[in-house]
């Protein structure tokens, strides 16, 4: 497949390239390899997870197939490219963080940016993050030079763990910015790499869906493995 990039050099103008790669997520991993962070990635993904089960021979053939099938979906994506800045799936009261994630983890931040980074705290999760209107998104540098106060001792260990995660993801964007990168650039940066995990999430499930029974627990397991390793919450076994 052939992708075209849009990215910005230090001088701030505005280019395009075109790469090949196999999909999306391996061409921003390449592309950012060569020294360029992209802030938009153009093209579409092929249909990996497609498998025509029904015409596939029966027995361990076929959970051969898929096993090196799931593998080499899940090589191509590079885990730490996902990764790399700690974020992850809190652990804890799953009631208190899907509250505090609908909500905006209310108390929690003092500034907007760290309120919109913690909407991408958790890989693949399919969200709205707040709204943000120009101007707030103009007192992003300020904000970001604000200093961020870590959890309080007696805070809960989920607002530990995000707090933490946002404090990486704020050095992270400290680096993009001085390396030339805008704070737009950055921010649909962000969308595009939720929008690749919470995809790949679904092909997953799509995947696993289309297995046949005899085989869907020993797929599931595989799954949830390549999942986990790049920090995207695993996915159920329905029937």
């Amino acid at each position: 497949m052939v992708y075209k990039y849009l990215y910005q050099t230090r001088e701030n103008e505005n280019k395009s390239g075109e790469i090949k790669a196999r999909n999306r997520a391996e061409a921003y991993a390449a592309i950012r390899k060569s020294g360029i962070k992209p802030y938009r990635v153009i093209g579409e993904d092929p249909g990996f997870f497609r498998l025509n089960w029904p015409y596939l021979a029966g027995g361990a053939a076929v959970f051969a197939l898929l096993v090196g099938f799931i593998a080499s979906m899940f090589a191509r994506i590079d885990a730490k490219e996902v990764r790399q800045w700690s974020r992850r799936q809190l652990e804890g009261d799953m009631q208190v963080i899907a509250k505090g994630v609908a909500e905006g983890w209310p108390g929690v931040f003092d500034t907007a940016l760290d309120r919109h980074l913690a909407a991408y705290a958790q890989p693949g999760w399919r969200l709205e993050p707040p709204e943000l209107s120009p101007e707030a998104v103009e007192r992003f540098p300020d904000d970001l030079a604000k200093p961020f106060l870590p959890a309080a001792k007696d805070a809960p260990d989920e607002i530990r763990q995000l707090k933490n995660i946002v404090a990486k993801m704020r050095e992270e964007m400290k680096e993009y910015l001085e390396e030339g990168g805008t704070v737009e650039d950055y921010l649909e940066f962000l969308r595009e790499r939720q929008d690749r995990e919470a995809a790949l999430r679904e092909k997953a499930y799509e995947t696993l869906e289309r297995a046949p029974a005899s085989m869907r627990e020993r797929a599931l397991l595989n799954l949830n493995i390549r999942l986990r390793d790049m920090g995207i919450a695993p996915i159920g076994g329905g029937n």
